[in-house]
This record gives structure tokens, sequence and C-alpha cells, in this order.
């Protein structure tokens, strides 16, 4: 091959190569709008942050805590570690504790499915 074809054949494939890569940049949607103080959007297998607003802004946790608690509980329900039907006390430390309430009195004992129930439904 000559250096004439080459090069013609070159100036034909660099814009198909070159015009999707411009393309792929407009792509890219828009952040959304939320109604949220802040918010993080992380891709998990590489730990890059897709889309944020006020992504450093510290928040109170608020229902975070609560589907941890779930996560965790239904987690040590499947290694064993609990039953579902398992008695719990509610103590006077648990009832004084502000937050959201399942008016429970002290002494009083739930079932974990309960108190699931009443974290996931409070």
């Amino acid at each position: 091959m000559n250096i004439t074809t080459f090069a013609k054949r070159l100036c034909l494939l660099v814009p198909l190569i070159i015009t999707p890569a411009a393309w792929a940049v407009e792509m890219m949607p828009s952040p959304p709008q939320l109604a949220a103080k802040a918010y993080v959007l992380m891709d998990a297998n590489s730990g890059n942050v897709l889309v944020e607003n006020n992504g450093d802004q510290r928040l109170p946790p608020a229902s975070l805590t609560k589907l941890m608690t779930a996560y965790i509980a239904t987690l040590e329900i499947r290694r064993g570690q609990i039953g579902e039907n398992d008695p719990v006390t509610v103590s006077e430390n648990a009832w004084r504790t502000g937050g959201s309430r399942m008016f429970i009195k002290v002494g009083t004992q739930v079932s974990v499915s309960d108190l699931l129930h009443g974290i996931i439904i409070q």
C-alpha cells in the first residue's frame, strides 16, 4: 500500500472514530432536579461519583438509621443469630430515646418481626 492510499483511508477512518466520541459527551443526561438538600450517586464498582449536589454537606442521617437497623437485623435473621419471633424487652433507655416512636410501654416484650415492621412502617 502506498502512502497516498494509506492517507486516503486514514482520512476516511478518523471522522468515523472521532464522531461517536463527540456524540457520547452530549448523550450524558443532565442531573435530576430533586427537592433534596443533598444527594450523591456513585458507581458501586468503580466508586466514581456520577452526579452530586451538595455531596459534602453534613446532614442528620434521619431514616438512614432505620434502613441500616432493618438491614442488619435482617442479615442477623438470615445468619441464624436471631429469629423473627424472638422476644425483645423494651428497656427504659430505648423508650426514652427521641425520634420515631412505636408507643410501646417499658418492659413490654415485642417480637423482632413486629419491631422490624414498626421501623419500616413508622
